[in-house]
C-alpha cells in the first residue's frame, strides 16, 4: 500500500483537533479515525501508535515555530524588530492552533515528561548566541544588563498567557468573541513595546 500525503494530512488535522479537545489520555485512536473518515487499520498503517501520532503533530507545529526563532537569533536587524517579528509570527501561528497553549499547560500538569520530550527548542534557540546579542546591546548602552532567562520568560509569558487564559480574560475584562481578534492584534504592538520599555529603563 502506498501512503497518500492527503490522507496523512487529514489524519494529522483530525488528531490535532481531538488531542486539543480531549488531551492525550482522553483521545482515542478510533475517534481520530472516525473524525478523519478512515478505518482504524488505515490509521495504524500511517501511525502505529497514539504516541507516534502525538509526536508527529508536535514536530509539525515546531517546524512552523522554528523559522521564527531562527530569524530572531540570526537575522541582522535591530533587537526591537527581532522581538516584534517573533511576537507577530507566534501570534499568527496561534491563529491556526488556538487551543495549543492551554492544551500544553494542561498536558504539563498531567504528564510533564511527555510534553518536555517534544518541546525541545535547542535546534532553533541558541541561548549563548541570544545572550551575546543582549550583552552586545548592553555594551552599546542601548539596554540594561539583563539575564537571558528572564528575557525569554518575559516574552513567552506576555505572549502565551493571554491565549492560554482566554476564557478568564474575556469574562473578567469583558472582551466579546468578536473583539478577541482585535485584542490579539493589539498585543502584537503592546508586547514589543512592553519588553523594550523594560530593556531601555536606564534609571
Amino acid at each position: 500500500m502506498v501512503k497518500s500525503k492527503n490522507t496523512e494530512e487529514k489524519i494529522l488535522d483530525s488528531a490535532r483537533e481531538i488531542f486539543m479537545m480531549k488531551g492525550f489520555e482522553g483521545a482515542r485512536m478510533q475517534e481520530i479515525a472516525d473524525h478523519a473518515g478512515i478505518n482504524k487499520a488505515l490509521l495504524h498503517y500511517y501511525f502505529r501508535s497514539k504516541e507516534k501520532l502525538f509526536a508527529s503533530i508536535f514536530n509539525k507545529i515546531l517546524s512552523q515555530i522554528g523559522p521564527a526563532m531562527l530569524t530572531f537569533i540570526n537575522e541582522e536587524i535591530p533587537l526591537e524588530v527581532k522581538i516584534w517579528k517573533f511576537v507577530d509570527s507566534y501570534l499568527e501561528l496561534m491563529k491556526k492552533f488556538p487551543r495549543m497553549p492551554l492544551f500544553i499547560i494542561n498536558e504539563i500538569s498531567i504528564n510533564p515528561e511527555r510534553i518536555i520530550g517534544h518541546l525541545n527548542f535547542s535546534d532553533f534557540l541558541d541561548l549563548r548566541k541570544l545572550e551575546k546579542i543582549l550583552h552586545d546591546e548592553h555594551g552599546k548602552g542601548r539596554i540594561i544588563a539583563v539575564d537571558v532567562k528572564h528575557f525569554i520568560v518575559n516574552i513567552i509569558g506576555l505572549t502565551v498567557f493571554p491565549l492560554a487564559a482566554k476564557i478568564i480574560i474575556q469574562r473578567n475584562l469583558q472582551i466579546q468573541n468578536d473583539e478577541w481578534h482585535q485584542f490579539i492584534e493589539e498585543r502584537k504592538k503592546v508586547i514589543p513595546e512592553t519588553i523594550m520599555g523594560w530593556l531601555k529603563n536606564m534609571d
